[in-house]
C-alpha cells in the first residue's frame, strides 16, 4: 500500500536556481501577476538557499544515523509519523541514501508572522538516480529550524500558479479537498472529489488475502498548505491519516512494511492486525466544483 508518484513541473528545470518572489513579473512559469499585497515574504532571497542546504545536511545526518531525535529536527506534521516508523523498523540507511537538491524553485507566499512556510520544486539526487520532488518547508517560531512538512516525488503537470506584482505566490484556501478525499476513501462519497485510480484501488476490501475494513480517514496531522492557481483555484499539499483493521490472512501475505514493523518488536500477527498509515497528497481544487488528486504516497505509521 505504497506509491511514489513523480512531478515534473515546467518551472522546475528553468535555471540553476530560482526564487519566485526574487524576480519581477509573474514568476518562472508565466503565472498571472496580481497587485502586490502588503507583508513580508516567508523567506528572503538571501536566506532561501541556506535554508535548503541546512535542511539537506540535517536530513542526510539523520538518515545515516538512525537516530529518531535527529529526525525530529528535520520533519514535522504529516511527515513525522512515517519517518519515525521507518527509523524504528529499518534503522539507519547507508551513505548511498543521502540526497542533494539541484535546480530548486521556491514558491514563496507572504507570511509576516509565524508559522511561516513555502513550497519548493527540485531535482532530488540520490544513489546515482534523479527524481523530481515537490515539498513544503515550515518554520513554526523564530527559534525553530525549517522543517519539511510535505515531500512527494510526482509525475505529471501541476496547474500554473498566480503571483502578485513582485512575484510572490498567493496563499489560497484548501476548499475542503482534504476532507473530501477522506470522505471518499472512508465512505465512497464522491460529492466533493473526482477519485483518482490509486484512491479507488485503496478502497478494495481485500489485500494479499487479508480482508480490509474501509477504516477511518481524517485530514492531518498538521494543516494543509495551498497556493492560488491562475484560474482562481487552489494547489494544495495535505495529509490524511488512516486506521484500518486487517483480518483472516497469513503472515506471509501481509504487506511487507506491516510484517517488518511487527517483526522488529518480536511480534507475529494473529487473526487480526490493526494498522495505521499516513497519506501525503497533492491536489487541485477549482473555484467551483469537485477537486481532484494529483498524486499521493502512503506509508505505515504503526501496527499491532
Amino acid at each position: 500500500m505504497r506509491r511514489a508518484p513523480r512531478i515534473v513541473l515546467a518551472v522546475a528545470m528553468v535555471g540553476a536556481t530560482a526564487l519566485t518572489g526574487a524576480c519581477s513579473g509573474g514568476g518562472a512559469d508565466g503565472g498571472t501577476a496580481e497587485a502586490a499585497p502588503t507583508g513580508s515574504p516567508a523567506v528572503g532571497a538571501d536566506e532561501s538557499l541556506k535554508v535548503l542546504r541546512d535542511w539537506t545536511d540535517r536530513h542526510n545526518k539523520a538518515i545515516t544515523s538512525g537516530d529518531e531525535r535527529l529526525w525530529r529536527d528535520t520533519v514535522t506534521g504529516a511527515l513525522a509519523a512515517p519517518v519515525t516508523a521507518r527509523v524504528h523498523t529499518y534503522g539507519r540507511l547507508p551513505e548511498s541514501a543521502t540526497i542533494s537538491l539541484a535546480n530548486p524553485v521556491l514558491y514563496v507566499p507572504r507570511r509576516p508572522s509565524y508559522p511561516k512556510w513555502f513550497g519548493v520544486a527540485a531535482l532530488e539526487r540520490s544513489d546515482g538516480k534523479d527524481q523530481q520532488v515537490l515539498g513544503v518547508f515550515v518554520k513554526t517560531t523564530a527559534k525553530d529550524a525549517w522543517r519539511a512538512a510535505h515531500w512527494l516525488t510526482f509525475r505529471g503537470d501541476a496547474p500554473d500558479l498566480t503571483y502578485d506584482a513582485e512575484g510572490y505566490a498567493i496563499p489560497a484556501p484548501d476548499r475542503g479537498l482534504p476532507a473530501a478525499h477522506a470522505a471518499y476513501l472512508g465512505k465512497g462519497d464522491t460529492g466533493g472529489l473526482i477519485p483518482d485510480a490509486f484512491s479507488a484501488n485503496a478502497r478494495k476490501a481485500e489485500q494479499g488475502g487479508w480482508k480490509v475494513t474501509p477504516g477511518r480517514f481524517r485530514p492531518g496531522p498538521g494543516p494543509s498548505y495551498a497556493l492560488r492557481t491562475s484560474d482562481g483555484g487552489s494547489l494544495i499539499w495535505y495529509g490524511l491519516t488512516q486506521d484500518a483493521t486487517l483480518t483472516g490472512g497469513t503472515e506471509d501475505a501481509l504487506p511487507a512494511e506491516v510484517r517488518d514493523f511487527l517483526a522488529k518488536d518480536g511480534r507475529k500477527p494473529g487473526g487480526t492486525v490493526h494498522a495505521s498509515w499516513q497519506w501525503l497528497a497533492i491536489g487541485y481544487a477549482p473555484p467551483s466544483g469537485k477537486g481532484r488528486v494529483l498524486g499521493e504516497s502512503v506509508s505505515l505509521t504503526g501496527a499491532r
